[in-house]
């Protein structure tokens, strides 16, 4: 819902609370009053009063008629408008008949009174002045002529005071009610429009705030012939913030980050003047800057290193250091973009491209980037053709027993045929699959498609090995994924034991609480778990006592190396399989390529392997010819 949607929908609630208010107040009022009416209307009649008694028993049929349409159409406007006409003539009987023993007057207090408070403010007004011209002409012009009882002058100037004093009371209690609600509706449009502009945590502009602010000011940059600098700003390592200290500890570094940023960004050297609007927090760990009428872009490039020097040595809040840094991209007006969205997904790619090239850095949008996020649009584009059409298919890797070269597993591999995709590989989509979320539909797919070639393989071709399957790093910080895979086994009636998830060893970060937790409900399930491409990340050794592992994947550059004249390398084999055999861990070696590979391999008690001299990736027709044979 916009920021105008949810203004008017307080407005529509406020009114609501103020219309049952003034429908219960007009049906109560209107019941008790045709009580009143008929008991004293029939007390008139029977005393003689034909006249007050008649008068009486009228307003009081007019009363129920009010009450019916009241209860059917719910218009308290005109019940209230009937019932102040009932009354206004109900007093004015009063005046002129006097009442039972000339005490109408003392009835026409409360009832003007009544009259008032169940209106507004100037429909009060307007009986109010009614009333009191009515009440002056009866009692002092020739129109007393229609009195049926005779009031003393003092009785009647006193009447009229009196009167006028009550009327100018309740009409200033209704006044107050009048902007006692006004207030409480101006308050409550201030909250709305603070919650749709501004971030709740920082109280900076948000991200819908920030977009507005930007029009703006490329607006006005267009005709005074200016350039503006767009910072786009990540927290690097935030996540681990929240993951070890909280989301409490999380927010507070965010509000402590955004105070310093903005010190940063109006310098007492005063190379630029940022307004208020110069700063935003879009979403998260992520905040952009604005640098009205730079003179060049090195400018930008002045800021953000000051923004970067916040965080030498790492960021305190709370007397705890964080080892947090940022990214930081640049695009500026106009140069890289004429218009806001553009501008904007412009610094948001060179902010990314900062992220890949070391982190704790800026860099500018360029003309590489621009290919890049090109070739990435047009990578998401394949990839949602490729869900939504069928394009996805697998090819099947087998993996061997080093001892007697059977097949012991099958490693499924991801093939996109979609024309977007055309000459681009997995190593290619999934970085963009995994950025964009897509890779949790993928990885289902796959999973799923697995899961299907395993039960033909058991069923038809008595297959007694594992499947294999690559998910990706994102998983493991998807609550749901163990609980989808449970699902997924259930419903193809498949043992936990017959399958092997890979995790890539690099997906693994230090002290990664949720992570731990997603593996721990793998493991929990039954399911193998593998470490892939083991070596190139920063596992240290003693963590794996930690991770629910069961296998590790000896990385094909290690294997590669196997008689490589740099011994550091050349040892990673062997030191890989010793540890596996510390922690009790199964050893995958790929990339197999030579015969002389294997044979180390086999001599040295790698239990399995995989590669080009074994075998290709196979398409399913050749997977099960392989099997026959």
């Amino acid at each position: 819902m916009t920021h105008t949607g949810e203004i008017k929908a307080g407005q529509q609630e406020m009114l609501a609370v103020r219309y049952r208010r003034r429908y219960r107040l007009c049906q109560v009022l209107t019941i008790l009053g045709v009580i009143f009416l008929f008991a004293l209307g029939s007390f008139s009649l029977v005393d003689g009063a034909e006249v007050l008694g008649t008068i009486l028993i009228v307003n009081a049929l007019v009363g129920l008629l009010n009450i019916y349409l009241l209860k059917r159409t719910g218009n308290v406007e005109r019940a209230a408008s009937i019932l102040s006409g009932i009354l206004f003539f109900l007093s004015m009987s009063l005046i002129i008949t006097g009442g039972k023993n000339n005490t109408g007057l003392l009835w026409v207090y409360p009832i003007v009174a009544i009259n008032l408070f169940i209106n507004r403010f100037w429909p009060a007004v307007f009986w109010f002045v009614i009333f009191s011209v009515a009440s002056i002409l009866l009692l002092f012009t020739p129109a007393s002529l229609l009195m049926m009882t005779n009031y003393s002058l003092v009785e009647a100037i006193r009447f009229i005071l009196t009167m006028l004093a009550l009327n100018a009371i309740c009409l200033a209690a209704l006044r107050s009610e009048e902007q006692a609600y006004q207030t409480i509706m101006q308050l409550h449009d201030d909250d709305i429009r603070k919650m749709a502009y501004y971030d709740t945590l920082t109280g900076l502009p948000n991200r819908w705030s920030f977009k507005t602010n930007l029009e703006r000011l490329l607006s006005r940059a267009e005709k005074d012939k200016q350039r503006i600098g767009l910072l786009y700003i990540d927290l690097d390592n935030f996540k681990q913030v929240n993951d070890q200290y909280g989301h409490e500890a999380g927010d507070r570094l965010l509000l402590e980050f955004s105070e310093r940023l903005w010190e940063e960004i109006r310098p007492t050297d005063q190379l630029l003047k940022p307004q208020t609007e110069s700063l935003a927090r879009l979403a998260g760990d992520e905040f952009v800057v604005l640098l009205p009428n730079i003179k060049a872009p090195l400018d930008a490039s002045v800021v953000a290193t000051r923004i970067l020097n916040i965080f030498d040595g790492g960021f305190e809040v709370d007397d705890v250091t964080h080892m947090i840094y940022a990214s930081i991209g640049i695009a500026v007006y106009p140069d890289d973009a004429c218009d806001p969205s553009t501008l904007l997904h412009h610094a948001d790619a060179a902010m990314y491209d900062a992220k890949h090239n070391g982190r704790n850095c800026f860099k500018f949008f360029t003309q590489n980037i621009a290919d890049t996020l090109r070739q990435r649009q047009r990578i998401e584009k394949g990839l949602r053709q490729a869900l939504n059409d069928a394009h996805f298919s697998l090819v099947y890797m087998p993996i061997f027993d080093c001892k007697d070269n059977s097949i012991v597993a099958i490693e499924v591999l991801l093939r996109c045929q979609s024309p977007e995709l055309e000459g681009i590989g997995p190593d290619q989509f999934i970085p963009v699959a995994e950025a964009t979320g897509l890779i949790k539909e993928i990885d289902l797919w796959v999973i799923e498609n697995a899961f299907q070639a395993l039960v033909v393989l058991q069923k038809e071709h008595d297959f007694k090995g594992q499947i294999c399957i690559n998910i990706s790093g994102v998983e493991l910080h998807n609550e749901v994924f163990p609980t989808q895979v449970k699902h997924l086994l259930e419903q193809y009636s498949i043992a936990p034991e017959c399958v092997e998830l890979e995790v890539t060893e690099t997906a693994f970060v230090a002290d990664d609480v949720s992570g731990l937790e997603t593996l721990k409900a793998l493991d929990e399930l039954g399911v193998s778990l593998a470490l892939d491409d083991f070596g190139t990340g920063y596992t240290a050794f003693s963590q794996l006592i930690h991770y629910p592992a069961d296998c590790l994947k000896i990385d094909r550059s290690f294997v590669n190396d196997l008689f490589s004249e740099r011994e550091a390398r050349n040892k990673m084999v062997m030191i890989i399989q010793n540890l596996a055999k510390l922690y009790d861990l199964r050893v995958i070696a790929e990339g197999v390529e030579t015969e002389a590979q294997m044979t180390y391999l086999r001599e040295n008690g790698c239990d399995w392997a995989q590669g080009y001299y074994l075998s290709r990736p196979l398409p399913w027709d050749n997977l099960l010819k392989l099997l026959s044979t």
